[in-house]
């Protein structure tokens, strides 16, 4: 694409609260999005390290003043008590895995087996959780921007949000943000954490030294989990990539070594630190004067066939301990920084905002995306052949 036409479709502009380091593009047709996608994978997302053909992740919204929150944290007050560590979030998550879990059991097709797998699936059924849906299909995340323009039923609810929104794609790169995670474990400005996820193992004399050889190893070691390019290093497409459930199951079966293991790195430290604080949800800050602890991008197990279809995978928000400050950091109404304001990893995405929606939702169908392949089910099926209210 020549540079002036990408230019074209290039705006420096913010969405709200967003981050102004974030690049903006605007897109007229499908042929837009494409021509922008490679823009962003060969230039904004390149690195020194040439990471051309590495996959990136896509979340369509109806509205692109949507923030990246998860829903859990929505028009919820994230009040601690006296330890500063188990919050009213900790609580409703806790609830719904109970009582989600022992529901609807018999209803997946794999039981899951631990709650930050229910999480998925419950994430996956329109339920509040600490995950955010992303896929890795383009076309599945401007199905899901444009859901009002391609949806079979022109209902008046269909018809109020065609008017009343701009939709919009945000794409992620997965890689770059479990980056800024490792990076965060490794600053030594942040033993504290390190400090946190080890104390119930070791014991006061022996702490000190083992987060400073956790460290020291995550720092010496970087290039093992990202590097790619070397001739050693064939794992292009996975490295960098974490799945908190599968290394959950093997946190657990490992417990009662876990001490031995961490001390000879049987265990990877890494991993270890990401399932504490993401699969366990060890409490982290949420101060105004505090560098964040970023989400972490996770691939899921498929639970069911929905998720399957629409190649779904999450970014994953650690446990965002609310002080006296936090409400600051993304304004009076939210205790929770959204992830577009977390200006430490603006560089992990860009915004897509698709300023003719009605043309781009034609050519998805032209190009062959039906709803009832988004959300595999009879009834969508059925809707799909006998319902002829299109408004395209």
């Amino acid at each position: 694409m020549p540079k002036n036409i990408i230019q074209s479709l290039k705006q420096y502009y913010s969405t709200k609260n967003a981050s102004p380091n974030i690049h903006t593009y605007n897109a007229y047709s499908m042929s837009d999005v494409y021509c922008i996608l490679g823009d962003i994978g060969e230039n904004v997302f390149r690195n020194t390290k040439k990471a051309i053909g590495r996959p990136l992740w896509f979340r369509g919204q109806e509205n692109e003043n949507y923030t990246l929150l998860p829903s859990l944290y929505r028009g919820r007050k994230n009040r601690v008590n006296a330890t500063n560590t188990y919050s009213k979030i900790s609580l409703a998550e806790e609830y719904r895995h109970q009582n989600f879990s022992a529901r609807v059991n018999h209803l997946t097709s794999t039981s899951p087996k631990s709650r930050v797998e229910w999480q998925e699936v419950l994430q996956h059924h329109f339920g509040k959780t600490r995950f955010m849906d992303w896929s890795e299909s383009l076309e599945t995340a401007v199905h899901f921007a444009l859901e009002p323009f391609v949806d079979t039923k022109n209902t008046q609810d269909n018809r109020i949000r065609r008017a009343t929104n701009t939709p919009g794609i945000w794409v992620l790169n997965p890689y770059r943000l479990n980056e800024h995670v490792y990076d965060f474990f490794a600053d030594t400005v942040n033993a504290k954490y390190v400090d946190g996820a080890l104390k119930n193992l070791f014991t006061n004399s022996e702490l000190g030294k083992m987060v400073s050889k956790m460290q020291q190893a995550l720092k010496e070691n970087k290039d093992l989990y990202f590097n790619f390019g070397d001739e050693e290093m064939i794992d292009v497409a996975i490295n960098g990539f974490l799945s908190i459930c599968i290394l959950d199951e093997h946190y657990h079966y490992n417990a009662g070594n876990m001490k031995q293991m961490l001390k000879e790195f049987e265990f990877n430290p890494f991993f270890y630190l990401a399932v504490r604080y993401y699969a366990d949800a060890l409490s982290v800050d949420a101060d105004i004067n505090t560098k964040l602890l970023p989400p972490l991008a996770s691939v899921q197990p498929y639970h069911s066939e929905r998720i399957r279809a629409q190649r779904g995978t999450f970014t994953i928000f650690p446990n965002y301990c609310r002080t006296e400050e936090a409400a600051q950091l993304a304004g009076t109404k939210m205790d929770v920084v959204a992830i577009e304001s977390q200006k430490s990893i603006a560089d992990c995405f860009c915004n897509i905002r698709l300023c003719d929606p009605v043309r781009i939702a034609k050519e998805l169908i032209y190009a062959g995306e039906r709803r009832p392949e988004v959300y595999p089910d009879i009834q969508i099926y059925a809707d799909y052949l006998e319902t002829d209210e299109m408004f395209l």
